[in-house]
């Protein structure tokens, strides 16, 4: 069925939006409500507040950090369909929400039509991926090694270059029904992993985020610190506060290349031979002490090899 002939057939599907700053929800609601299929019923700043509305609504298209807990943003997904509009880059915090149950996760780049095609397929076509999440979807696969049907990893890399499943399992001569079901064993597969943790939404964070000083600003660091250099700190810090290289570049007016040395350089410094994301990741909180454990992220960096650096041994 096409656009067209689903505009003149289906009622408009009613739309809340939940999205801590302000300017972002206007414009959110502004190109939602100018798509003819799509009316927004409730704006909100936070996951409790859509609560308290009690709108009623179709799909809901919210962010993922600032507008509520792990366990709140996880029992919103678990009952209703929600869009992800986020500005988190990192693939974990791309398919944590989607393994969670989202039905779809865009970065905050997403232009108005694809998004509102998005919030139509939530509801009607809710296993149709669209390119950021399949483009994370698929680094999953390769950073976890994670074992899916070659069908499907052709489908997650040719979505993720702008294909559109519909037209993809046409040309492979793959069924429907055969690849939701591939699809939810996939994202059983990516459960058991651990790559549905919501791990930046805790109350920590949200805290964080409200109280202290913008991330560029110091505030406190694990003793390793002081055996990595100032640039590395810097990068770290950034880095571990959910920032992508290019973010991290932006803040502290250096090149990626450099951005992505700096932490590389700082792991070799600790021992640490292997640097997938999920490896940088800890490996940085751990450093700038954004963990409310540091003795759990210890134990699995040591077990990496990891050590203290020698003060003064930070290039």
């Amino acid at each position: 069925m096409t656009d067209e002939s689903q505009r003149g057939t289906k009622q408009p599907l009613q739309v809340a939006v939940v999205e801590d700053h302000e300017m972002t929800r206007r414009g959110l609601v502004a190109s939602l409500d100018a798509d003819p299929r799509l009316t927004v019923v409730c704006e909100v700043d936070s996951v409790e507040g859509l609560d308290i509305s009690g709108a009623e609504y179709d799909v809901c298209v919210a962010d993922l950090m600032g507008v509520g807990t792990a366990e709140q943003f996880a029992d919103l997904v678990r009952r209703s369909d929600v869009v992800v509009c986020t500005a988190a880059e990192q693939w974990r915090q791309r398919v944590a929400p989607w393994v969670c149950g989202a039905r779809a996760v865009f970065g905050k780049t997403v232009g108005a039509a694809v998004l509102a095609n998005a919030v139509w397929d939530a509801r009607h076509h809710p296993h149709w991926l669209k390119p950021h999440l399949a483009s994370a979807l698929d680094t999953a696969v390769r950073e976890c090694g994670l074992t899916i049907p070659p069908y499907l990893a052709e489908l997650l890399a040719r979505t993720a270059r702008g294909g559109r499943v519909a037209w993809i399992l046409e040309e492979l001569g793959v069924a429907d029904k055969r690849y939701r079901e591939d699809l939810e064993l996939f994202r059983m597969q990516c459960a058991r992993t651990g790559l549905g943790q919501l791990t930046l939404l805790d109350t920590l964070y949200m805290a964080s985020s409200a109280e202290q000083p913008p991330a560029h600003q110091p505030v406190v660091f694990s003793n390793w610190a002081a055996g990595l250099s100032e640039g590395q700190v810097r990068a770290l810090e950034w880095y571990a506060d959910g920032y992508s290289y290019e973010e991290t570049a932006a803040q502290l007016d250096v090149k990626v290349s450099t951005v992505r040395t700096q932490i590389e350089r700082a792991m070799t410094t600790c021992g640490i031979s292997s640097k997938p994301a999920d490896i940088r990741m800890m490996f940085a909180m751990y450093v700038c002490s954004r963990h409310t454990k540091p003795d759990q992220l210890l134990r699995r960096l040591t077990a990496l090899g990891a050590h203290p650096p020698r003060r003064g041994t930070g290039a």
